[in-house]
Formats: C-alpha cells, structure tokens, sequence
C-alpha cells in the first residue's frame, strides 16, 4: 500500500511538473511579440506589429516599451 502512494504521488508530481512547463512556454511566445509605434505620435497611440515606416510621416517605427 505505501508502494501505491509513492508511485501514485511520483507520477502525479511528474504531471504537474510538464503541464507547468507548458504554460510557461505558451506564455513566453506571448510576451515575445512585439509592437511598433511612430516616435513623433503622429497617430496618437496606434501599435504595429511589424517594422516599417509611419503612414502619416515616414519616420522608421520603433518598439514601444510596455
């Protein structure tokens, strides 16, 4: 019976341990995406998610800080 206990908690300790992982790595994709805004503030707080130039000045959009 204390056999079954231990190999039980062990396996469940082991689950537990991958499922964190796991969130833990979906969560890093999200923070990793990054936004681009206008350093003039030409559209006020609009974000791009790609690199590229201001519609409205032409200025190099740079990553904004969150």
């Amino acid at each position: 019976m204390k056999k079954y206990i231990l190999v039980s908690t062990l396996v469940m300790g082991m689950f537990g341990a991958f499922a964190s992982t796991q969130a833990d790595q979906k969560a890093a994709k999200v923070s990793k995406k990054e936004e681009y805004a206008c350093p003039m503030k030409c559209e006020g707080k609009k974000t791009y998610s790609k690199k590229g130039k201001c519609p409205a000045c032409t200025m190099d959009l740079k990553v904004v800080k969150k």
